[in-house]
């Protein structure tokens, strides 16, 4: 299959990205800068949630953001985001990562709330459609 095929039928409500972790990613220790690491985990939030619904999207929070174990420089970092819960008008991405070589359990973890807003205030949200045409499945409300 080639690569437009294959993203065209990804998942709309998952998304897996990985980075190289580089010396300009890192602090002092040597090891992925705390503030690096939460905007490629919001950057993945906010890619998989506007991909979901195709509309303009904000992140409203961060819940439960988790450093579990440092990220060296050199090391290839996969970010999977889920969309986990959708309401009326916002929805709870669930973004972690983990590294290569590394024990399979996640090295950070963080929970968003995104909003679907049309000229800056919020609006309901529509998912898009498969590839196929089809109506994507819901996400029921609270399912996580």
């Amino acid at each position: 299959m080639d690569w437009p095929t294959a993203l065209s039928s990804a998942s709309l409500t998952e998304m897996l990205r990985s980075e190289l972790v580089l010396p300009r990613h890192a602090n002092h220790y040597g090891t992925l800068f705390g503030p690096e690491a939460l905007s490629w985990l919001g950057q993945n939030a906010h890619m998989v949630a506007a991909r979901y619904c195709h509309q303009d999207i904000v992140m409203v929070a961060v819940k439960d953001v988790q450093f579990l174990a440092p990220v060296p420089v050199g090391s290839v970092l996969h970010l999977h985001s889920r969309v986990a819960r959708v309401g009326g008008t916002s929805m709870t991405v669930e973004v972690h990562a983990r590294i290569d070589n590394a024990a399979p359990s996640d090295v950070l973890r963080a929970t968003f709330e995104m909003v679907a807003v049309d000229g800056g205030k919020p609006c309901r949200i529509t998912p898009r459609t498969s590839p196929a045409g089809q109506p994507l499945p819901s996400i029921p409300s609270g399912q996580a």
